[in-house]
């Protein structure tokens, strides 16, 4: 693409400037002067040479392309627009300026224009370079056009195939479409062109969890752990904060991965000039932004609390981010909050319509997981920011003001590890869903499950599920010749990799068994099936912890140090059931084993769990909903 270039036959700045007061009406001389200014970064004077140059030849295409990059770079993009527009008007095809204008809307993130002007680029100039092809690709992909994505990134990757960044770009893409496996195989290839890039090591790292691929994790998790821990030396690199929470319990470095990871925040001219006053009517507006507002974890957890709030102190909107599905879940959160479904709307105009809907407190509902958009929050949209349930951590930016926790999750040395200030609310930070319904139980055969047999439950998901914690797993079923363990629905290759390791450890692989995929009526209906729960570590299994307890199924989990640890222990402390909270994996084992040979300590836990679980304060959503609406009244009186 066209860019400035300085006359090298020119010997200096100074040489230039006499030869322009010489020769005034000599346009060729203004332009090399123009460009030695802005090479200089002396925008203004370079501005004022090239517009000298336009009056002794108007609109000639070089002139406005270099005027209008050096426009770009004084941060004034209404005028640099402009002039590549002049162009355009003149001359349609002018590559040049097509090129720079598709790369100006490209670096603004507009980039439904950058689409426009690199599709009129491509049939201008159709062998155009690979940048081009990548650069149409990452558009396409913001728009939420994956099949043309796709399609760019191997045009790029034909024309480049031994490029780290066209490797490493549609492998995120295919991992955001879930394509596990063939993402892996593009990873692998920008790692091997590019070994320095951690995070196309760590994102490689995390499609091997995905499918329970140990092979050398040690390793790669001590590499990916020890880039985090020197980020402030490494200025280019970054690692997947949501990664860091499945393979450590080292708050500090989850808060250092954060922090990188953060989007700038964002300086612009409709910025909110401090806490804009209540509503007339006395009520705040809530806004609770999420990339699923159909059937997820997340909303399952929120949508009574979204239900329960009390309308005479709050107005409730929610803003879904790319499209979701319409289920029951959808149609719930519909009906307790105004929706508005963003689709792929650039930032700026999210941002706007937030703010035209004047909320006061936005709560990010996704964090720092698939499809997270912090950019938005980076917008300042609301007075209050608030990061909330869908991310157990901190997520590292000065744009999010409060982090919703609670004092067993988060206790008061804990402060620390958050960039937010910590609001507690209730027993355990985490909603419910009291409204669900299971469907009719069914017998343990017809899930191919031994009836005689004692069975330990887990519905995490694969990439929660770390070598060593296995092994505690797999030593139980060796102490417990009867034992089976009963997982979730996982990819083929997962359920084969897991049954490899089984047998690496001595136990027959037939003693794993795993769930089909069912409706949430049924899935839940299937836990008083099993007899013990196995939680996760070091990211606990929070949604279905929940599912297990509703279900008066007992959970033992490990209390670890860092939010996505300590979670689920929250929860099974608000029940309260102190004895399956277990300080280390020792711990946890030891209890799992006696509760599974003990039977009637376990039966007598049991039935005091379904006894009093829907009394608990884990359960009591009225009470929850109160200790929430008075966080959310002391974030607003503190902001």
């Amino acid at each position: 693409m066209p860019k400035i270039e300085v006359n090298r036959d020119a010997r200096s700045l100074e040489l230039l400037q006499r030869a322009a007061q010489q020769n005034p009406r000599n346009p060729e001389t203004w332009f090399h002067l123009a460009n030695a200014l802005a090479v200089g970064g002396q925008h203004a004077k370079a501005i004022a040479a090239y517009e000298r140059a336009l009056e002794l030849a108007p609109s000639h295409p070089d002139l406005l392309v270099n005027l209008a990059i050096t426009f770009g770079q004084a941060g004034e993009p209404g005028k640099a627009e402009a002039c590549y527009r002049k162009i355009l008007q003149r001359q349609p095809g002018h590559i040049g300026a097509l090129g720079n204008l598709a790369h100006f809307f490209f670096m603004r993130e507009e980039f439904a224009a950058a689409l426009e002007s690199y599709d009129r680029l491509l049939a201008a100039m159709p062998h155009a370079g690979a940048e081009v092809w990548n650069n149409r690709g990452n558009c396409q992909q913001r728009l939420g056009d994956r099949t043309g994505a796709e399609d760019s990134f191997r045009h790029a990757l034909a024309l480049q195939p031994e490029s780290a960044e066209i490797n490493a770009n549609l492998g995120f893409l295919l991992y955001d479409s879930r394509r596990y496996e063939p993402a892996g195989v593009f990873f692998r290839k920008a790692h091997a062109l590019d070994p320095k890039r951690a995070l196309v090591a760590a994102q490689s790292l995390d499609v091997d969890l995905q499918f329970a691929d140990w092979q050398d994790f040690e390793r790669k998790r001590d590499e990916i752990l020890g880039v985090v821990d020197r980020l402030e030396d490494e200025p280019r690199q970054s690692v997947p904060p949501y990664l860091l929470l499945a393979i450590c319990d080292d708050p500090a470095l989850q808060l250092a991965a954060a922090k990188r990871w953060a989007w700038p925040q964002r300086k612009s001219g409709s910025a909110l000039e401090g806490l804009r006053e209540r509503a007339r009517n006395g009520r705040l507006r809530l806004g609770f932004v999420s990339s699923a507002f159909h059937e997820h974890p997340v909303p399952r957890l929120l949508v009574e609390l979204l239900e329960r709030l009390d309308r005479d102190l709050f107005e409730v909107r929610a803003y879904a981010l790319g499209r979701n599905e319409s289920d029951a879940l959808r149609a719930r959160v519909e009906r307790a909050a105004s929706l508005t479904e963003f689709g792929h709307l650039q930032t700026s105009a999210m941002a706007e319509r937030i703010r035209t809907d004047r909320v006061d407190v936005l709560f990010d509902l996704t964090g720092h997981t698939g499809q997270a958009r912090p950019d938005l929050f980076a917008w300042r949209a609301a007075p209050v920011q608030v990061n909330y349930l869908g991310y157990a951590g901190t997520l590292g930016a000065g744009y999010y003001d409060f982090v919703i926790t609670d004092p067993f999750t988060t206790p008061p040395d804990a402060r620390g590890d958050f960039a937010e200030r910590v609001c507690h609310v209730g027993e355990c930070y985490l909603p419910s869903d009291t409204r669900r319904s299971a469907g009719e139980r069914r017998a343990r055969a017809d899930y191919g499950l031994p009836d005689a047999a004692f069975v330990f439950m887990s519905q995490a998901a694969a990439y929660k599920l770390q070598p060593a914690l296995f092994d505690v797993w797999m030593r139980l079923l060796r102490s417990l010749p009867d034992a089976v363990l009963w997982l979730r629905p996982l990819d083929a290759i997962a359920e084969r990799n897991l049954r490899a390791e089984a047998d690496r450890r001595g136990v027959d692989p037939g003693r794993l068994a795993f769930a089909p995929s069912e409706p949430v009526e049924r899935y839940l209906a299937r836990y008083p099936l099993a007899d013990l729960y196995l939680d996760t570590h070091p990211f606990g299994s929070h949604t279905t912890v929940n599912d297990a307890l509703w279900m008066g199924l007992p959970v033992v989990t490990i209390a670890g140090r860092s939010m996505a640890s300590r979670t689920s222990a929250s929860q099974i402390s608000a029940v309260p059931l102190p004895e399956l909270l277990a300080a280390s994996a020792d711990e946890y084992e030891a209890i799992a084993l006696t509760l599974a040979r003990e039977r009637e300590k376990l039966r007598a836990l049991s039935a005091r769990l379904r006894g009093g679980v829907r009394a608990s304060a884990l359960f009591d959503m009225e009470r929850y909903t109160r200790a929430f609406e008075a966080a959310v009244e002391r974030m607003w009186n503190e902001a």
